[in-house]
């Protein structure tokens, strides 16, 4: 089998670092990983899972005669990477990064990197609450967005087509956006919401006078801010990183929601009401509209028991008559009565087949 690129390396051996890494040696479309980190364990680790071929602790080593490189570091040390690996990237090597805001990491690459050298930002929308090279996982960008921002100029480049490839075959979803744009959407749907689940837990912390705030919030309060559990000083980077529009989002937010306190203090039950099926409505329509970006998506619903093993029954049950589950999403558990698993599918005809597979088996499970 032809390779993409012959050398790659990845700078930063993390989840997202590591995952890609093991991405592209089961694809097996590059002949050569080097995974470059300071952490000597970090570095191992990468080897023994087989995220890369070998690893590096030296940068400047690291990256020699790499065809691509990948930066994985978190997103606020991306700049000074970029400035330490300038003058040892080969000619016409295309440089490429995996952080979540890309607008400040678009003028870095501009300023830092010399002429030849091809920088296109990229953001993988996948990710976990643990972090580290223990987390990786190959399958982590199966079916995910991964957005890449090349200038107007470079998306016909060559090295372009090659960068979609290896996306491709991670298994992720590819898709161009301008760079200031991207911060502006990712800022709502990602950093936003990242920063008032922290909000709901410090406020959760501070409310709390006994520990049965804390047994209470185990259910619905735990799924709602599961994402708090997010490295703190990762997310700081981001933060800084995309400043202004998080800012604005924050301020868009606090009018939304002092706009709902204002209705609860007057009484205004009709329209706190049409405030909340609004917002009923637009959550109901959000799965269809992202995957809907790239191809539809066919959901059906299964019921589930609590008991060991039923959501493994279900994937074998679809698996043996050769239907890919391609989303997958937990909607309701209850400890003692189970809960409703959410199924996305390819195409119609394979979500009426596995309706009548998972009935034939016994489940409950219906079309969505």
């Amino acid at each position: 089998m032809s390779k993409l690129c012959q050398r790659l390396a990845i700078v930063g051996l993390g989840l997202i670092g590591g995952s890609f890494g093991m991405a592209l040696r089961r694809a097996d479309v590059v002949g050569e990983i080097i995974g470059i980190d300071t952490d000597p364990n970090a570095r191992e680790d990468a080897v023994r899972m087989g995220a890369v071929h070998r690893a590096a602790g030296d940068l400047a080593m690291g990256i020699r005669q790499a065809e691509v490189v990948v930066i994985a570091t978190p997103v606020g040390q991306i700049p000074r990477v970029l400035q330490a690996m300038a003058a040892h990237l080969a000619p016409g090597a295309l440089v490429t990064d995996v952080g979540s805001s890309k607008g400040s990491v678009f003028l870095a690459a501009k300023e830092a990197l010399p002429p030849g050298v091809v920088f296109i930002g990229g953001h993988p929308m996948a990710g976990s609450e643990r972090g580290g090279i223990a987390a990786a996982d190959p399958y982590l960008f199966e079916n995910a967005f991964y957005v890449l921002t090349p200038t107007p100029e470079q998306k016909d480049h060559y090295l372009t087509g090659k960068l979609l490839e290896l996306v491709q075959a991670t298994g992720a979803r590819p898709i161009f956006m301008d760079p200031w744009e991207h911060d502006r959407v990712v800022a709502a749907v990602s950093h936003l919401p990242h920063m008032v689940a922290a909000a709901l837990v410090n406020t959760l912390a501070k409310a709390a006078s006994s520990e049965v705030y804390f047994s209470l919030a185990a259910g619905g309060f735990r799924d709602t801010t599961r994402i708090a559990g997010g490295d703190p000083y990762l997310w700081r980077d981001i933060f800084l990183s995309n400043k202004e529009r998080v800012l604005e989002m924050i301020d868009e937010f606090q009018g939304v929601i002092r706009s709902m306190r204002d209705m609860l203090a007057l009484g205004q039950e009709a329209e706190l009401v049409a405030a909340l099926d609004d917002a009923r409505k637009v959550r109901q329509e959000i799965p269809a509209k992202v995957k809907g970006m790239l191809a539809p998506l066919y959901e059906l619903v299964v019921v589930l028991a609590d008991e060991p093993g039923a959501i493994g029954r279900v994937a074998i049950l679809l698996a043996q008559e050769g239907i890919n589950i391609v989303d997958i999403e937990i909607l309701r558990v209850r400890e003692g009565e189970g809960g409703t698993l959410r199924l996305g599918l390819g195409n119609r005809e394979s979500v009426q087949r596995a309706v009548s597979v998972l009935r034939a088996a016994g489940f409950t499970a219906r079309e969505r």
